[in-house]
């Protein structure tokens, strides 16, 4: 059967249409196995910096009390190297490197513990709401000292009363009588790099009014502003967290960044480039901690053998493999789509940007959300194979795990991004920008026949049969939560449905991305990590879908759609692999490296 479509197969959410509804499919994407020379010479740069001046004083860095001065030594160091400014153009002192480049090197730069932090909230949310909305005039003052390394940036959002609810944020900026400031007052809290930053970006509502949000550009020293006390938090202990407290701040119009109106989709953009890039961080880390698990593994012996000889830490072993080479994957695939739109835009156009960097807000999102869980996991797991000693403050294992924590909470937390992804695919299809509600009906038609499709010839073809399974689950289970709760108010008062939703979204995007590069790079360990990864996606989707199927329905109407489920399980039903030996495979492997090697 053939429906007409004309959806762009790179738009944002597009990943969720299953194939064989007669939609275009899109099966290319970009990897790191594509990296230009320059991309790489890039990365050995970042890597170089971050084994010789970053990680011979992590503990150093961890214990400034209040005195940042090693952090803004070492920031002003990849000033040098063109990577406080990865992304921003060469007039303005950035180095220019294109999207995909500025991923590469936040992903090594991930690896910088507590120091990482601090340059990505200057680099990131702390210098983009400056690079893409706003103007020349503004730039010229401002981002040159940015990438140069002379100030620092903060991004100065976050209010603790309204934390994650930028809506409710209270901070009011009213107009001087002569027109010539704005007036802000209000507080900030939780605000990274405010010990030692030069310029913040701060987010208010034009005389308290939630249609006029804007963001302004308030620099450090202005009278009035009061910078607090470091907080004493759990982790990345050496990053600067402070309050702020904004009192008849005279700012000149001038520094009105964007437009009055458009400050909170300028603050969600940035938000968006920040998980993803937050995505790309936990990357670096993962393939680091990897590396230290297998060694220590080796390294350590119980009952005359080396640990990693045993058959559960080949397990764990195993699994932070997965989890890293699948990030990795959907970190670079998004980074492509964005690398193409933004290509496609002229970025002195802030509406045009604004439109562009919002394409991919539900893919932003899911990498927040399963880099920090994975990475946590990974984090985990380590401490667990170091034993007691993973436990010890001497053992680098300690400061992971802790460091680790706040990847769920910042740039929104985990459980704000989750309802994030579901209610913007909805969005999306309900303005005709997804065709959600063809593809449901046709596949409501195709389950009402029999199949029995032999699978095509080719290599992971069980595991594309298996991802297009858990996409008509997804189908299934959303399309009848949409039927009980038409309305948007009503589907709200569901998250924990929404949720599993959302998860369902998570194991959709990451199991196509990793299969995807999987079959334009080949390779038995990458096949053999899509074969594990999407057969534990298919076994917790359908849990995910029969779970959001029992809330909704009972009696003999839950029957019918669990019997749905059921049909669509039978690939894996009827080819379950045997995961122990897929796990052994890989586990194998890395012990015979002795490192990270994908």
């Amino acid at each position: 059967m053939s429906v007409e479509n004309k959806n762009d197969t790179a738009a944002g959410g597009y990943f969720s249409i299953p194939d064989g509804l007669g939609f275009p499919v899109n099966a290319r994407i970009f990897t790191p196995e594509k990296f230009s020379a320059e991309q790489k010479m890039a990365a050995e740069t970042a890597g170089k910096f971050i084994e010789k001046e970053v990680a011979p004083k992590i503990a150093e860095i961890d214990a400034q009390k209040g005195d940042y001065g090693l952090t803004v030594a070492l920031l002003k160091k990849t000033a040098e190297l063109g990577f406080l400014g990865t992304d921003a153009p060469e007039e303005y002192g950035g180095a220019g490197y294109d999207f995909i480049t500025a991923m590469l090197v936040s992903e090594i730069f991930g690896a910088g513990g507590s120091w990482a932090v601090s340059w990505a909230a200057h680099s990131g949310i702390g210098t983009h709401p400056l690079l893409f909305f706003g103007a020349k005039e503004q730039k010229k003052k401002y981002l040159t000292k940015l990438v140069g390394g002379e100030w620092a940036g903060a991004f100065a959002a976050t209010e603790p009363e309204a934390g994650t609810d930028l809506y409710g944020a209270k901070t009011k900026a009213t107009l001087s009588g002569d027109g010539k400031f704005y007036i802000l007052n209000g507080s900030k809290t939780f605000i990274s790099n405010s010990g030692f930053a030069g310029l913040f970006t701060v987010l208010a509502k034009v005389d308290g009014d939630p249609k006029k949000s804007a963001c302004f550009l308030v620099e450090r020293g202005s009278p009035g502003l009061t910078i607090g006390k470091e907080e004493n938090k759990m982790g990345i202990c050496g990053s600067s967290t402070c309050p702020l407290n904004l009192e008849n701040v005279k700012v000149p119009v001038e520094n009105l960044l964007g437009e009055i109106g458009k400050g909170i989709h300028i603050i969600f953009n940035t938000l968006n480039l920040g998980r993803l890039k937050l995505g790309a961080m936990t990357v670096g880390p993962s393939k680091h901690v990897i590396t230290e698990a297998v060694q220590y593994a080796l390294e350590r012996k119980q009952f005359a053998m080396p640990i990693a000889r045993f058959g559960l830490i080949k397990e764990k072993l195993a699994g932070m493999v997965v989890g890293a080479w699948m990030t990795e994957s959907a970190v670079y695939r998004t980074a492509g789509l964005i690398e193409e739109k933004l290509k496609a835009v002229n970025l002195e156009n802030s509406a045009e940007t604004l439109e562009a960097l919002r394409e991919y807000e539900i893919e932003c999102s899911i990498l927040k959300v399963a880099g920090s869980e994975i990475f946590w996991h990974i984090a985990d797991e380590n401490v667990q194979l170091h034993g007691g000693y993973g436990y010890i403050k001497d053992y680098a294992a300690e400061r992971y795990l802790r460091d680790a924590r706040i990847n769920r909470i910042f740039e929104g937390t985990n459980e704000i991004n989750r309802l994030t992804v579901v209610l913007n695919l909805l969005d999306r299809a309900g303005k005709g920008r997804l065709p959600l509600a063809q593809a449901g009906a046709v596949l409501a038609k195709q389950l009402e026949e029999t199949s029995g499709e032999e699978l095509p010839a080719e290599p992971l073809a069980l595991q594309a049969e298996l991802v297009n399974s858990i996409k008509k689950m997804f189908f299934v289970a959303g399309g009848r939560v949409l039927e009980k709760f038409p309305a948007k108010e009503k589907i709200m008062g569901e998250q924990e449905i929404l949720g599993r939703l959302s998860n369902m979204l998570s194991l959709i995007y990451i199991a196509e991305s990793g299969l995807l590069r999987a079959r334009e790079s080949g390779g038995e360990i990458p096949e053999t990590i899509v074969k594990l990864y999407v057969q534990n996606a298919a076994l917790e989707a359908e849990k995910l879908a029969k779970e959001v199927l029992a809330f909704l329905e009972e009696g003999d109407m839950l029957k019918s759609y669990l019997g749905r489920l059921k049909r669509l399980g039978r690939p894996l039903a009827n080819n379950l692999a045997d995961p122990v030996t897929l796990e052994r495979k890989i586990a194998d492997k890395l012990i015979e490296k002795g490192k990270y090697f994908l």
